[in-house]
């Protein structure tokens, strides 16, 4: 076995070790000068050491005596201690040396006695005395791996040195208080690095020497780049083998050093300045090509333009097509994209027409592009004819049968509210695939049609049972049995979820959280959010808003504040989730003093939607001028929501005044909304305006506009049933009458009378109770009695706000009835219970 030359050179390397690999004198037991020297001392001059009977002096010629002696007392100990055969050894009286036994492990490796470390270091950390030094024993051991490697390398044995790496990192990374020192990154990046070389077939550096310059890490990083930068042959191997295995910095540094970069190199190299999300680094890689005169290749410009979408500079990204000269359609088509995804749809269909003009083909991705490029420009309402016209482009392209692009297609129609365009195209496709029916299912969800989007569903899971619904389907049934406060429905569809293993995903859980809320059943929704593991901030703003909805403001604020303290950042979302719970309970100094905490504690500038809730909650509590300030003092211009709440607002309190103001501005933005000049049209009735309510109406009529008809359901016994105010095709629609009838004198004789104030036409008042009677919620709550069991809870969802003359009926009848009655409008929830509604009536 090899010897130390001499303590000094001993001494000297130790002390380097710890310096240059960084260990912060980790080693327990050495944690001052004169305790290392203490530990050197010991090892080097061991005819000082106390030996106990049964070892002479003269028996131990050097420090390996001693050491060899404690691995076989360490692999044997357990074997003897206690047995009296004489077959096996007595049991020794040596005391192991656990103080400096790391140090000395350290320093035999620097005479490559590296597997008389591993064999001690292997029996050391079974034993139980060890425990207090087990760190220290692993980190000589993962060194020793290192020389290991070394050798192999030597040695030409390539893999057997790539294995010994390999074990030195598992060492490091079995004891987690190792994990953060520097050795394990450094090793992680030897090997890493040592990989390139291979894969590069560069042999002017010998792995050995390029494994001990990475071992010493950054200070030796110029001499390494150095060595690199002066090897003969192509870098493009290497190049491409760093930028795998995510060294963008020194594949960068190599870069200018190849004269002749293939593309795949320079492919490699845009991709890792994405993966790394580096747009200096992207900057530098297109400088390096331009200089080149690579940046002329319209595959290379494509993956700039794709480069510069990623990271969110599309001035760049436009630039780099307008100074290629050769562009091709998959150019086209990244440009599409990137435009899309930054919202400059204008501009996209303005490409698109100057493609058309100099005669580029289309093929489907542009066609995809286009389409979605249609609903993200703010002025929607022009573009939908635009999106028609491209519609056409398909159909005499060939494209028509298409399943990517008439899915596209089917989202365009839905997203401009569209059902009957979407639906066309849906009927009409050949083949369909699961995103197309989720595609459909969702159309029907958001545009007011989840009665459709169930029955869809049910369709899908009988027409095609090859197809499997994903989380993206199961999110829109949610939603559409929480439009519809389908407990049951919800209940069966959170069993499906559950057998098809979609539970672990977060939007679904949102969703199953958002849907027990609006199902009336808040606890089970509170269940699911604490199943939720890592709950993201899509979890928190579900359950907020769903405190919000059923009135509990204060308890919203809590979970709002309890979000921020577990360390989740507020959204958008989360404010407009809060600030609409403080507006349904009317807590106006709350609201306030959230939305100042916006910029001051969050830094978020309020958007349209934050401010069109604080001019709801301040417009709800009937500080109207305080609403109308916020209004002239936003930063940004109003649009219609903000007027909508304001407009909302003054139905509410009957200010005829603002109300002309801000529908003045509402006609402006959304002159296809009829149910803005129906709103206008209420407040003038309730002043008894009769002229202008015909004025009103004449505008809805000249423009074709008609009111959304007020729609309600209810399930009963898992099946949703459907009313409006003119069905008259339920075959229980005469005994519902009957039964209202004969509830409403029940109730004029304990002194209800009837607000007929909301009807528009300026009837006698027999004929406007009569209208007010037969209203869709009076209806599905008069099902509801006849159809299920005294004492069941009926649960009916509604499209439009709850009237004054419903809300005042269906106390009576909760009370009268004794039965408990949950209805959901399109603001809030409403619990009737004992003649009183859980609002307050405050909604």
């Amino acid at each position: 076995m090899c010897s130390l030359c001499n303590h000094t050179a001993a001494y000297r390397y130790f002390s380097s070790l710890l310096i240059s690999l960084d260990l912060n004198l980790q080693l327990i037991g050495v944690l001052d000068q004169a305790e290392k020297d203490e530990v050197i001392k010991a090892v080097m001059d061991l005819k000082n050491s106390e030996v106990e009977e049964g070892y002479t002096e003269n028996a131990i010629k050097s420090r390996q005596d001693l050491l060899m002696d404690v691995r076989d007392k360490l692999i044997f100990e357990p074997e003897y201690a206690g047995n009296s055969h004489e077959n096996i050894r007595p049991k020794s009286a040596l005391q192991i040396p656990w103080a400096w036994l790391a140090a000395a492990l350290c320093l035999l490796q620097e005479v490559r006695e590296v597997e008389l470390v591993l064999d001690i270091g292997q029996a050391a950390i079974k034993h139980p005395d060890a425990k207090p030094y087990i760190h220290d024993i692993l980190l000589s051991m993962a060194l020793a791996e290192c020389a290991t490697a070394m050798i192999g390398f030597e040695s030409n044995k390539v893999s057997q040195g790539f294995e010994a790496i390999s074990r030195a990192q598992s060492l490091l990374r079995s004891k987690k208080s190792l994990e953060k020192i520097s050795l394990l990154s450094k090793i992680d990046r030897a090997k890493t690095l040592c990989e390139c070389l291979i894969a590069s077939e560069l042999t002017d550096l010998k792995l050995e020497e390029a494994l001990t310059l990475f071992l010493l890490g950054k200070d030796n990083e110029a001499a390494v780049v150095e060595k690199l930068k002066k090897l003969d042959g192509s870098k493009n191997q290497l190049i491409q083998s760093l930028c795998k295995q995510g060294d963008l910095k020194l594949a960068l540094q190599l870069f200018p050093h190849e004269p002749n970069p293939s593309q795949q190199t320079c492919e490699l190299l845009i991709l890792s300045c994405i993966r790394q999300d580096s747009l200096s680094d992207g900057l530098d890689v297109h400088r390096h090509l331009v200089d080149g005169g690579w940046d002329q290749d319209p595959f290379l410009a494509t993956k700039l333009i794709e480069m510069y979408s990623e990271l969110d500079s599309i001035e760049n990204a436009r630039e780099v097509f307008d100074k290629t000269r050769k562009r091709t359609i998959y150019m086209w088509n990244a440009l599409f994209r990137a435009l899309t995804l930054a919202g400059h749809g204008t501009e996209v269909l303005n490409l698109y027409r100057q493609m058309n003009t100099i005669g580029v083909s289309s093929d489907r991705f542009t066609y995809t592009y286009v389409l979605k490029a249609c609903v993200v420009s703010e002025i929607l309402s022009s573009l939908l004819q635009k999106g028609k016209e491209i519609h056409g482009h398909i159909l005499r392209h060939g494209y028509g049968a298409h399943v990517h692009v008439t899915t596209t297609l089917l989202d365009m129609y839905a997203r401009f509210g569209c059902v009957s365009c979407a639906t066309s195209v849906f009927d009409q496709m050949q083949n369909r695939n699961v995103v197309s029916w989720s595609a459909m299912i969702a159309c029907y969800a958001k545009n007011a049609r989840p009665y459709e989007a169930l029955e869809l569903f049910r369709k899908m899971i009988l027409e095609a049972p090859d197809l499997f619904p994903n989380s993206v389907t199961m999110v829109s049934v949610l939603q559409a049995c929480a439009a519809l406060a389908a407990l049951e429905q919800g209940k069966f569809i959170h069993g499906y979820i559950l057998r098809r293993g979609l539970d672990s995903t977060l939007p679904v859980m949102s969703s199953l959280i958002t849907m027990y809320a609006r199902c009336g059943k808040l606890e089970l929704g509170q269940q699911v959010f604490n199943m939720i593991k890592k709950k993201d901030v899509v979890s928190w703003n579900s359950l907020i808003s769903s405190y919000g909805i059923h009135g509990y403001g204060k308890r919203a604020i809590q979970i709002f504040e309890d979000m921020i303290n577990h360390g989740v950042s507020p959204s958008h979302i989360s404010f407009v989730s809060v600030l609409g719970a403080c507006s349904h309970e009317g807590l106006v100094d709350e609201g306030k003093l959230i939305f100042q905490s916006m910029v001051r504690d969050h830094g978020l500038y309020p958007s349209i939607e934050q401010y069109a809730c604080m001019v709801d909650l301040l417009g709800r509590a009937n500080r109207l001028d305080e609403a109308a300030k916020v209004i002239e003092d936003m930063r940004i211009e109003p649009g219609a929501q903000v007027w909508g709440a304001l407009l909302g607002s003054c139905r509410i309190h009957g200010n005829v005044e603002l109300a002309e103001r801000a529908s003045k501005r509402l006609f402006e933005l959304e002159p296809r909304n009829a149910g803005n000049y129906v709103l206008l049209a209420d407040i003038y009735a309730e002043a008894k305006m009769w002229d202008e309510v015909k004025r009103v109406k004449k505008l809805l009529e000249a423009r074709e506009l008609q009111k959304v008809p007020g729609r309600s359901w209810i399930e009963v016994n898992r099946k949703i049933y459907s009313f409006d105010s003119v069905d008259e095709f339920n075959p229980q629609m005469e005994q519902l009458h009957a039964l209202l009838g004969e509830l409403s004198i029940e109730m004029k004789g304990r002194g209800y009378k009837p607000q007929t104030k909301v009807v528009l036409y300026d009837l006698d008042e027999e004929e406007k109770e009569r209208i007010v009677l037969g209203h869709s919620e009076k209806l599905a709550v008069a099902f509801g009695l006849i159809n299920t069991k005294n004492g069941e809870t009926i649960r009916i969802s509604k499209n439009l706000r709850l009237c004054e003359d419903c809300h005042y009926v269906t106390k009576f009848i909760s009370k009268f009835t004794n039965r408990e009655i949950l209805v959901r409008d399109v603001n809030r929830f409403h619990h009737f219970r004992d003649g009183v509604c859980s609002c307050g009536d405050y909604w």
